[in-house]
C-alpha cells in the first residue's frame, strides 16, 4: 500500500511539474548495528500527502525519530530507526526490506567463526504510470524527481546488482525513478561479510603460540644430550607442529570456502 501511495505521489508531482525526493538509506556498522533513514520531500501541493505518510510511519513504528525538512520550496520529513543488529532489523517486517513469498528472500545469514555472511535480497514492484509524454519531456521531468535506495556497508560488497557502487564497494545505490514511472519489478541484491575481528585476533594469537612452542621444543630437542629427554621433546615438538598445521588448514578452509545460502538461512519476516 505504501508503494502505491508513493508511486501516485510521484506521478502527481511529475504531472504538475512539481518536485519530489525520496531516499531510503541503510547504514550497517562494523559491529552489525543497523541505522535506517528515509527522507520524503515535495513541493507545497503535496504537503498533505506527505503529512499522511508521516502519520502512517509514526503509527507503524512507535519508536521512530522524525525531523522536519525544508529545502528551497520543498517540505518534508526525515525518519530514523535504529536496530542493535541485522537480525532484529530483519524481523521488523518492513515493507521495503522484508521477504515476499515467491518474489524475494529478504535477508539471509550464515554465521561463521571469522565472519558472518549476509545476503540482502530486496524487492520493489510498481504499477505503470503510463504518462503520455515524449521522451524529451519525460527526461526533463525525471530530473526533478529523486527516488533511490542506498546501502552503506562496513566492508566491500562481495556481489551486488546496484546501479552505482562507490567508496571501494561499500556504498551502493539503486535508482528507482524509472521503475516508479514505467512500472515493473526490481530486485536489489548484495552479499557482504561482517568480520569478527576478535576471533581473527584470537586465532592469530593461537597460531603464534603454537608456532613458538614448536620452535622452542625443536631447539630444546637438538640441544638435549640425553636421548630419552630428547625424544620426549621431539614428541612435544611434533604435537605442537601438528596443532599449528591443523589450525592453519582449518582457518584457510573457513576463509576460502564459498557460502551457498539456502532457505534455512533466511532470517527475514515475511511480508503478507
Amino acid at each position: 500500500m505504501k508503494k502505491i501511495f508513493i508511486a501516485m505521489l510521484i506521478l502527481s508531482c511529475i504531472i504538475c511539474a512539481g518536485c519530489f525526493q525520496a531516499n531510503f538509506d541503510l547504514t550497517i556498522t562494523e559491529e552489525g548495528a543497523v541505522y535506517r533513514t528515509w527522507r520524503i520531500m515535495g513541493t507545497a501541493p503535496f504537503s498533505q500527502q506527505i503529512a499522511n505518510l508521516k502519520a502512517k510511519n509514526e503509527k507503524l513504528f512507535p519508536n521512530i525519530q522524525v525531523k522536519n525538512l525544508v529545502e528551497g520550496d520543498m517540505l518534508g520529513y526525515e525518519f530514523k530507526l535504529a536496530y542493535p543488529d541485522i537480525e532484529s532489523f530483519a524481523q521488523s517486517a518492513s515493507e521495503f526490506y522484508g521477504a515476499t513469498d515467491g518474489k524475494n528472500k529478504g535477508i539471509s545469514r550464515r554465521a561463521g567463526w571469522f565472519f558472518d555472511e549476509y545476503e540482502f535480497d530486496f524487492y520493489s514492484a510498481y504499477p505503470p504510470a503510463n504518462i503520455p509524454l515524449g521522451a524529451t519531456m519525460n527526461q526533463a521531468m525525471f530530473s526533478e524527481v529523486i527516488y533511490d535506495s542506498v546501502i552503506n556497508l562496513p566492508y566491500p560488497a562481495e556481489a551486488t546488482n546496484a546501479d552505482e557502487v562507490s567508496d571501494g564497494g561499500k556504498l551502493l545505490k539503486w535508482n528507482l525513478v524509472p521503475l516508479v514511472i514505467h512500472g515493473g519489478e526490481r530486485s536489489m541484491q548484495v552479499r557482504f561479510k561482517i568480520w569478527h575481528r576478535e576471533h581473527a585476533a584470537l586465532t592469530a594469537a593461537a597460531e603464534l603460540f603454537l608456532l613458538t612452542a614448536t620452535i622452542f621444543f625443536l631447539i630444546k630437542a637438538r640441544s638435549e644430550e640425553l636421548e630419552k629427554a630428547a625424544a620426549d621433546l621431539r614428541f612435544k615438538r611434533n604435537v605442537f607442529a601438528l596443532l599449528f598445521l591443523a589450525v592453519i588448514l582449518i582457518s584457510a578452509y573457513m576463509l576460502a570456502t564459498p557460502v551457498v545460502f539456502t532457505d534455512a538461512d533466511i532470517i527475514s519476516a515475511t511480508i503478507p
